[in-house]
């Protein structure tokens, strides 16, 4: 425990000290049920000396969805880009290193380029997106069956995933995050739960996200704000609000795993 506060406390003390440097690609159902967290999980230590890699994709833009529209003052494809390279360093100071899925902001990556770009030589992936349904909040989801990646013109339609290890991997990864970012963010943002991907839109039609059927690794969608609340937008707007969230997703991957 005192491992993982410390790790925590690092992350929000190197954020602040750092200002300077200053609609969801796939429709969500608008029904939520709240799960219960529990306290995460204890820190799963390096196999080797080498340190862990964290695939952080910042989700949009791509051609299915660019996610540019404004938004309360912002857009989607900007506000994961932002928190995404926060994130990027906060994890570099804690002593991982990091694979990023794109190198700027309008950098367009498609779904399946961002499975295939975190499976190489990452321990784990988290995706970041905001949600644009009714509600209020951030909400997390994972794998929880397999799927068929379902697009008629591409060389990969049929392909299905992920294995079963995966599916069994990346709950454990969404429950410290969702934790560590529900006691982090307590008081600027609400907690919705944890669903499995087949309760979101596509995943229902395809078993899974995209970039979760592709992954080798376990992953975690992260729907940090829904940008359609003005509270909402107006929180992950600022750079203090990114911070914070930003520390808060990487206290909950230094508690399942070590750098």
């Amino acid at each position: 425990m005192t491992y993982r506060v410390i790790l925590f406390l690092a992350a929000l003390t190197w954020c602040f000290q750092h200002r300077a440097n200053a609609a969801a690609i796939e429709q969500l159902p608008e029904e939520t049920v709240t799960a219960s967290l529990p306290a995460p999980v204890p820190a799963i230590p390096s196999r080797d000396n080498a340190r862990t890699q964290v695939c952080v994709d910042p989700g949009h833009p791509n051609t299915f969805n660019p996610a540019t529209d404004m938004v309360n003052g912002t857009n989607e494809a900007r506000v994961n880009w932002q928190v995404g390279v926060r994130l990027e360093r906060v994890l570099k100071s804690m002593g991982y290193d990091v694979r990023m899925t794109r190198n700027a902001e309008l950098n367009y990556v498609e779904n399946k380029d961002r499975a295939y770009i975190c499976n190489d030589g990452s321990a784990l992936a988290v995706h970041l997106h905001c949600e644009s349904t009714p509600g209020t909040g951030f909400a997390l989801y994972y794998p929880d069956r397999q799927g068929v990646y379902d697009y008629k013109d591409d060389a990969e339609n049929g392909f299905k995933g992920p294995e079963a290890g995966v599916i069994m991997a990346s709950l454990p990864l969404a429950e410290p995050v969702a934790a560590w970012m529900r006691r982090a963010l307590a008081g600027s943002l609400v907690q919705q739960g944890i669903y499995g991907d087949s309760r979101t839109a596509v995943g229902s039609r395809q078993g899974a996200l995209t970039y979760s059927i592709l992954s080798k690794i376990p992953t975690v969608t992260i729907e940090m704000v829904v940008l359609t609340n003005k509270k909402d937008a107006a929180f992950i707007k600022t750079e203090a609000g990114q911070e914070k969230m930003a520390a808060a997703i990487a206290a909950g991957i230094a508690a399942y795993k070590a750098p």
